[in-house]
């Protein structure tokens, strides 16, 4: 009956320890699966989070060329008007060597011709 006894003792603490075995091996299981699912998780954030930084510099990239091309057209303008200020400059100086010639020839005539 002792040994009827123990052999009960130990099929009893085998079985509990299966129990426990088999409930951590459970528990590791879960938590495993637990690890993979943040893991996704945070990978599906990290790839969104990368989507919106190329958009982002691809929307800066934009807005450097739009720059650029307004840049280009003010330099563009600022030779316009560069070019209009000396053409303006210079057609005043022609008109002003105009009057001077007609003043001179019309001083001339006058000294030809006093009573004119």
């Amino acid at each position: 009956m002792d040994t009827l006894v123990i052999v009960a003792i130990v099929l009893v603490v085998l079985l509990l320890l299966a129990g426990v075995f088999a409930a951590s091996r459970r528990r590791k299981v879960e938590r495993t699966r637990q690890l993979r699912v943040e893991s996704r998780a945070r990978a599906a954030d990290g790839e969104r989070q990368l989507e919106a930084a190329d958009a982002e510099a691809e929307e800066a990239a934009n807005q450097r060329a739009v720059a650029e091309r307004e840049r280009e057209a003010a330099d563009e303008a600022a030779r316009r008007a560069q070019a209009a200020e000396e053409q303006a400059e210079q057609r005043s100086a022609s008109a002003r060597e105009q009057r001077e010639a007609a003043e001179e020839q019309i001083e001339r005539s006058r000294s030809l011709d006093p009573d004119s």
